[in-house]
């Protein structure tokens, strides 16, 4: 006679398949832990590293064929692998504390601030104007802004709600425009970026406030121009003078996964996703089939006293969602 298989124990002929299948995840899920903090140069590492999430998440698919092969070591191993992905991205989904329901807890003003990539100037202008109005915007930074998205946005009447502008627009990808509810500063375009950055003064609500439209060139279309640029970009940030915060926003072509855009936090800037505990917020490609899967557009802030509450909107037209935070910005009054 045959032996029946112990109930609740897998057959002995599927043991090495789950120990194969623990083993494979678990290698991937190296790899990504290997990308999150990889300082390469190298593009195909750059693009690697924007999928680093993804293959840490096979570490829980290497745990759960481990405890079915019933293998101590490799479950001690997935767990390992586990337990530093929640190290890595813990600050993505933990409680910050910044934001509560006392408003004399922390004495600021908040500023609602919205970016948005408008994909070669055909973002639907009238999307953009009704994410400015419903969600009460006081700022609003694009890129891949053309001189005729602009005139769009303007006739769709976002001037009505953001009457201030510094704009920099250029066809194709290159333009970058604000537009504001408070007074700004004519437009400086900095040098040394192919799609444009762009910085101006804003008289805010409550003192001076820097603000740049920042939209550094992906890896995946020149990899070695990009790690250019997000070193010119960091030493940029962190040469702008203080005290007065500094808003910066656009899409950075990079995720936390990293970690240049990571660096950008030891020189006093939060982003809001992470600052505010606000979880994975993707925002390409939005027009797909399927929902965005990487978050490469990002707000931050340096000097405020908080920045979260981030959420994202669809607007038409564009491959990009909208991205919305607040920055709490220092009570000078």
């Amino acid at each position: 006679m045959t032996a029946r298989p112990t109930a609740g124990r897998p057959p002995r002929g599927r043991r090495p398949i789950a120990r194969a299948v623990s083993v494979l995840a678990a290698l991937i899920a190296v790899a990504g832990i290997a990308l999150h903090h990889s300082r390469s140069d190298d593009p195909r590492i750059l693009v690697l590293a924007t999928f680093a999430f993804a293959a840490w998440l096979l570490s829980l698919v290497a745990l759960l064929a481990a405890l079915r092969a019933r293998s101590v070591v490799l479950s001690v191993v997935a767990l390992v692998l586990v337990g530093a992905g929640v190290f890595q991205y813990g600050p993505l989904v933990g409680p910050s504390g910044i934001f509560d329901d006392d408003d004399n807890a922390h004495p600021a003003v908040p500023l609602r601030v919205m970016v948005q990539n408008l994909e070669f100037g055909r973002a639907a202008p009238h999307d953009v104007v009704r994410a400015v109005r419903g969600d009460e915007v006081d700022l609003l930074m694009t890129v891949e802004a053309t001189p005729e998205s602009a005139d769009a946005l303007r006739t769709a009447g976002l001037t009505e709600l953001l009457p201030h502008e510094a704009t920099a627009t250029a066809p194709g990808t290159e333009g970058v425009a604000v537009f504001s509810r408070y007074p700004l500063s004519p437009a400086d375009r900095i040098p040394g970026f192919s799609l444009g950055v762009l910085r101006t003064e804003m008289a805010g609500p409550s003192g001076p406030v820097t603000v740049v439209a920042v939209h550094p060139v992906a890896p995946v279309f020149d990899g070695p121009r990009s790690v250019e640029e997000a070193d010119r970009l960091r030493s940029y940030l962190g040469g702008l003078p203080g005290p007065a915060p500094v808003v910066v926003g656009g899409d950075f072509n990079a995720t936390w996964d990293h970690v240049r855009f990571r660096k950008l936090r030891e020189l006093g800037y939060s982003d809001s996703v992470s600052a505010g505990g606000d979880g994975w917020v993707p925002t390409w490609p939005a027009d797909r089939s399927f929902p965005p899967v990487l978050g490469i557009d990002h707000i931050l802030a340096r000097g405020a006293v908080a920045v979260g509450r981030t959420n994202t909107v669809e607007v038409g037209r564009t491959d990009h969602l909208g991205v919305l935070a607040t920055v709490q910005l220092p009570d000078g009054r």
